[in-house]
């Protein structure tokens, strides 16, 4: 993803939500009231509201988002242009699912089945499109009437396209909707494009009045239709493209296996899968028949030898892709996310180092006391000192004696005489 930053340099990049919570250096459980909410926000002032609770719940949690996902995650800061509010990537995860299988194929192999899966979903949306009917996709209409129903809500006009939108029953939340320029504070109208529950009571309180006139046009089946007119051509196989000398190879990237990935059923091209020569069936090797004759196998490996090992790949560094340079990002497309200012108990946060163990053979100090009611302090002092081995060591000394005393019996007497304090010898008598 280093290449869009290079191309697409005011391009609003997100972060899934899903993938953000399988991070496992916070517990995410603790904070999950107001993590998910934070980010399905419209407004900033919820969002700062839910970040204030995570931060006196776990500001810990607080300081981690802050210092590792900056990336855009949260409604509040989405862009107004684009009109799409999914804070996952499942649209991502749906064409990946999409094209899984065919993954494993050689480049040219893979970018002609990619558009030959291309050519026939366009041909199957434009169907669709020309059997559409109306003004609004049919999914769009029936969302909208879906939220139309049963809307506890008082609206006051101050004009036929400007008015207070407030919940029965004295929530204490008021919102301002404007018809005419098609804007909510809640900011949901502005971000997804389609009328907030607050448009739609105002919409629906109007005579005469209906709510596919106040959806965005990215939702018109004019721009559906306009999106899949164009025709993805036919060709023919790979035999018979046009042949064209370059001067460069491009050698394949040399990737690093994964520990504990799934294997890949990877296919050879245009050939298809292996077949195996005993058996003739396809999806494995001639060394790992199981159908085939026993016979005809060791006549095979002996004719052929046994499998060569596989080399492990080594890895390279990811290519970066170049581009011309867009326009700067201008204040209104926020590119990364804006926290509220930190507090203090994420300033008192003090990143954790890891230290040796130790085994102290001693700890000196002083203990501070104070009896109940009395001012007088004691200081107690505190003082361990572990015994040390020397009933160990000279447990030690003495076996290495004795076995010394064994080997040269002269000498250890001579050491001993030697370590022996000096004794008067008793005087000679004349008999």
């Amino acid at each position: 993803m280093e290449g869009v930053k290079v191309v697409f340099p005011t391009a609003e990049h997100r972060e899934c939500m899903v993938h953000l919570q399988l991070q496992k250096e916070i517990p995410w459980q603790s904070i999950d009231d107001n993590l998910w909410p934070a980010a399905y926000a419209y407004n900033p002032y919820y969002f700062q509201k839910h970040w204030k609770a995570m931060a006196d719940a776990k500001p810990a949690a607080v300081k981690y988002l802050r210092d590792n996902h900056t990336k855009l995650w949260t409604r509040s800061q989405f862009n107004t242009l684009c009109k799409v509010d999914y804070v996952t990537n499942n649209l991502a995860e749906s064409c990946n699912n999409w094209v899984k299988g065919h993954k494993g194929m050689h480049l040219d192999s893979l970018l002609d089945m990619l558009r030959r899966k291309l050519m026939l979903k366009f041909n199957k949306r434009r169907k669709i499109a020309q059997k559409m009917e109306g003004k609004i996709l049919d999914h769009i209409v029936k969302h909208l009437k879906e939220r139309s129903r049963n809307l506890n809500m008082d609206v006051e006009f101050g004009s036929p396209d400007i008015g207070e939108v407030s919940w029965r029953g004295g929530s204490g939340y008021r919102y301002a909707v404007n018809l005419k320029e098609r804007t909510c504070t809640c900011r949901e109208w502005q971000i997804s494009g389609k009328p907030c529950l607050h448009a739609i009571a105002m919409i629906t309180s109007i005579r005469n009045e209906k709510l596919e006139d106040y959806v965005d046009m990215y939702y018109l089946v004019e721009k559906f239709r306009a999106a899949y007119a164009g025709l993805i051509p036919a060709l023919p196989d790979k035999s018979q493209w046009p042949e064209s000398s370059h001067d460069f190879f491009l050698y394949p990237p040399l990737l690093k296996p994964v520990a504990g990935r799934r294997k890949t059923q990877r296919h050879n091209g245009r050939k298809g899968k292996h077949k195996c020569p005993i058996c003739k069936n396809l999806g494995h090797h001639w060394y790992t028949c199981k159908e085939g004759d026993p016979n005809d196998i060791a006549e095979m490996l002996a004719t052929r030898g046994p499998p060569k090992p596989r080399k492990r790949k080594a890895t390279t560094e990811t290519s970066t892709a170049a581009g011309s340079a867009a326009s700067t990002p201008t204040p209104n497309q926020p590119l990364s996310m804006t926290f509220p200012p930190e507090t203090s108990t994420e300033l008192a946060i003090v990143p954790a180092k890891k230290r040796k163990k130790t085994i102290p053979t001693s700890y000196s100090g002083s203990l501070m006391l104070s009896g109940s009611g009395s001012n007088q302090v004691s200081a107690i002092p505190l003082s361990v000192a572990f015994p040390t081995s020397e009933v160990e060591s000279e447990q030690q000394k003495a076996a290495k004696e004795k076995k010394a005393s064994e080997k040269n019996p002269k000498a250890t007497k001579a050491k001993k005489a030697a370590k022996r304090p000096n004794e008067k010898k008793p005087k000679e008598t004349d008999q």
